[in-house]
């Protein structure tokens, strides 16, 4: 097949999940269809990393805005769509992809995630694939919720109603719908909808348990800060998790680890290998509390052997024995305590990876992907 597919992101370097679940799937499937990558990019300098994306038959790259700035808030307030479709209103996208559209006898188009609609042509035959990372307005209904500035809330709450109203327009307009959970394929409620979950590289991400536990132990938190899903969850640990923690185990460390840190203590930054962070840390805390899906960090930590402590949220739609559920700081003392008994560990992580290799490598994923392709 013929594919035209449609990032928010370059999916290279692999610095988000998006970026590393996109070029996982884009590697495999080219293999398989001739793949044309239209992608969006923040900056000039992304446009070295096309290269890397050789297996495509065609990349090309097409410059945004970020999301905060007056004309897009302007649009916001007096226009359709929310703040996010709007950074994504591109015009020049629009014309590339019209052309591509009505000269490239396309088999198919596939978006990801949805927030692209506004710069995908409408006006052809071609069926539409639309995959989401998230249900956005859930996402953002949460943040909202939890959000300090009240004279920001009115908007807010304008934003996530036309998010909503978005969401469902598009997913009733698409020939197929892609989640990476069951839960969100649920919250979506049609019968086009199927779920194809993150993954994991497992030659990567080598299974290396520690025989003991560190003395002082080390405590590990990944994720893009760009996220407020990972934005919470490290504020969370630092205001609400960490403190309980250093009263029982004082030389504790923490280290928080990933692209747009805020700074601060306890804030480590991008890492040059992150491999290198697990094979350190002792446990990773993943305390979730927005957002949904499947979650890399914990994904990659169970392949590498790291335990996980996460909340109901962080593993929703996955195997609940693979890790330790703690939903409130004495929660996770008491999860710790499990986890500095050595059977009780070497068990916890040795399912935790029999899991990762049954259900989340690359290559069963991007065939629950090619399925849904070669039915459209």
């Amino acid at each position: 097949m013929k594919i035209l597919f449609v990032s928010a992101v370059l999916p290279y370097p692999l610095h988000s999940g998006g970026q590393i679940r996109i070029y996982n799937l884009l590697k495999r499937l080219s293999k398989k269809h001739e793949i044309h990558l239209f992608a969006f990019i923040r900056s000039e300098k992304e446009k070295s990393y096309v290269s890397e994306l050789s297996f495509c038959k065609k990349v090309t790259t097409v410059l945004r805005g970020r999301v905060w700035q007056p004309k897009y808030l302007w649009k916001t307030l007096t226009g359709t769509y929310p703040l996010l479709w709007n950074s994504y209103h591109s015009s020049e996208m629009l014309s590339v992809l019209s052309s591509e559209v009505a000269g490239g006898n396309y088999d198919l188009i596939h978006i990801e995630p949805g927030y692209v609609w506004p710069a995908i042509p409408t006006e052809h035959r071609i069926p539409i694939v639309i995959a989401e990372h998230n249900i956005e307005h859930r996402v953002y209904s949460a943040y909202m919720a939890q959000f300090s500035l009240l004279p920001l809330k009115p908007f807010l709450r304008m934003d996530v109603a036309k998010m909503t109203r978005w969401e469902q327009r598009i997913w009733k307009e698409a020939a197929h719908i892609v989640t990476v959970s069951e839960s969100d394929r649920s919250a979506i409620g049609q019968a086009n909808v199927s779920v194809v979950p993150n993954g994991v590289d497992t030659a990567s991400f080598a299974f290396r348990p520690k025989k003991t536990m560190g003395k002082p132990l080390t405590f590990l938190y990944v994720g893009n800060f760009r996220w407020m899903e990972n934005r919470d969850a490290a504020e969370h640990i630092i205001r609400d998790i960490w403190p309980v923690i250093r009263v029982k185990y004082p030389d504790a460390t923490l280290r928080i680890v990933g692209d747009h840190a805020p700074g601060g203590q306890y804030y480590v930054g991008r890492v040059d290998d992150i491999h290198k962070e697990f094979e350190g840390a002792d446990i990773l805390l993943a305390p979730i509390r927005i957002g949904g899906g499947t979650k890399y960090k914990i994904l990659e930590a169970m392949a590498s052997g790291l335990p996980v402590i996460t909340s109901r949220l962080g593993i929703e739609g996955m195997d609940t024995h693979s890790v330790l559920i703690a939903q409130t700081p004495e929660e996770a003392i008491q999860s710790i305590r499990t986890l500095e008994n050595n059977t009780k560990r070497m068990q916890l992580v040795s399912r935790a990876r029999q899991i990762i290799e049954k259900e989340y490598s690359w290559d069963l994923i991007a065939q629950k992907l090619n399925v849904v392709w070669n039915s459209q």
